[in-house]
């Protein structure tokens, strides 16, 4: 666990370290700690609160309509599916991160089960990730198979 530590913060400061030998302007190091204070205490709003919004807004497509959705309710029914679905969604994320959280504190300050459940949760998202990039680059490979016009059959015999 200390390399890993190690590691992640490596890949953060090379880069800086770098760029301050090959540029010699030492004043990027203060910038770089104030902003990493800056993000350390904002850190919970970006991943919690503005995930949270972002789910609740993801049906707004107002921004590119130009005033289109005005006065049809056709689609009202699959408005409301949409906003039952989102429902769901936001609450299955907030109540996984009060079971996450509830978890990791009801652990105390024992090191060995926290390292274990933190392990278990990071191999969980692991699967996850990988099963949606297998699942993202296979509709990606037949999306570009389907509009390829080598595969095209011939339209017009």
């Amino acid at each position: 666990m200390r390399w890993m530590l190690v590691a992640s913060t490596l890949i953060y400061a090379l880069p800086i370290i770098v760029y301050v030998i090959l540029f010699r302007k030492a004043s990027i190091l203060f910038e770089v700690i104030m902003g990493a204070f800056s993000f350390l205490f904002y850190g919970p709003t970006y991943l919690n609160i503005l995930n949270i919004y972002s789910i609740c807004r993801i049906d707004d497509i107002s921004w590119g309509t130009k005033g289109l959705e005005g006065g049809s309710d056709k689609n009202a029914g699959l408005k409301d599916s949409w906003k039952l679905i989102k429902y769901v969604h936001v609450g299955k994320y907030v109540l996984w991160n009060i079971i996450a959280s509830a978890v990791l504190l009801s652990l105390g300050s024992d090191y060995i089960p926290r390292f274990f459940v933190t392990i278990t949760m990071v191999i969980i998202m692991a699967i996850t990730l990988s099963v949606k990039i297998i699942i993202a680059i296979i509709y990606m490979i037949s999306y570009k198979l389907s509009s390829c016009k080598c595969c095209e059959r011939d339209k017009f015999v």
